[in-house]
């Protein structure tokens, strides 16, 4: 995976002495109604390092002034030179521009090694991404409904979500202004 710097951030591979920052900002998420981290704990969360440093499809965002990691970018790959991105960001640092910034280098980078296409899924409850998104100029494609569920009522009956899905094109990504 490659290093990819930007103004403020690093963005690389996790490494083992990331583990304190990555349960920092999972065990935020515990009891949050959009990707939930609802059983995770000091020892557990250990599992979340391990999975991240097996795989090429997360970069760590760290702060270049203080070397903490507050987030990750999650860059998978799919069929036909696509990558399904998500982002996670520490509350004590959200709306900052950090999420914009990591996936503006990202996508960057992307469309540098021949991406076609990058899109992100979202609930549509969660105002705060699809805007992100739409700012920076993808396209909503899709409202999938009642198509996941990340956890169950106190009955074990799964608590089904709509999704939403955006796509962005190298010539969207231009037509932003961050391309080449």
């Amino acid at each position: 995976m490659a290093t990819i710097e930007t103004q403020r951030l690093i963005l690389r591979s996790f490494e083992e002495k990331d583990y304190d920052d990555l349960y920092e900002f999972l065990s935020q998420r515990r009891e949050a109604q959009f990707e939930a981290y609802p059983g995770i704990t000091y020892e557990n969360g250990r599992e979340h390092l391990k999975y991240r440093l097996g795989s090429g499809d997360f970069f760590a965002l760290e702060l270049k002034q203080t070397g903490k990691v507050i987030g990750n970018v999650y860059y998978g790959a799919r069929d036909f030179h696509a990558r399904e991105i998500g982002y996670i960001v520490n509350q004590d640092h959200q709306r900052r521009g950090y999420a914009k910034e990591a996936l503006t280098a990202v996508l960057a980078w992307g469309f540098e090694q021949g991406l076609h296409r990058a899109y992100a899924e979202c609930d549509p409850r969660n105002e705060c991404s699809w805007r992100l998104l739409e700012k920076m100029g993808f396209r909503r494609e899709a409202l999938l409904r009642q198509n996941v569920w990340f956890q169950k009522d106190s009955a074990g009956s799964p608590l089904w979500q709509d999704t939403y899905v955006y796509a962005m094109l190298l010539e969207d990504f231009e037509k932003q202004g961050f391309g080449r």
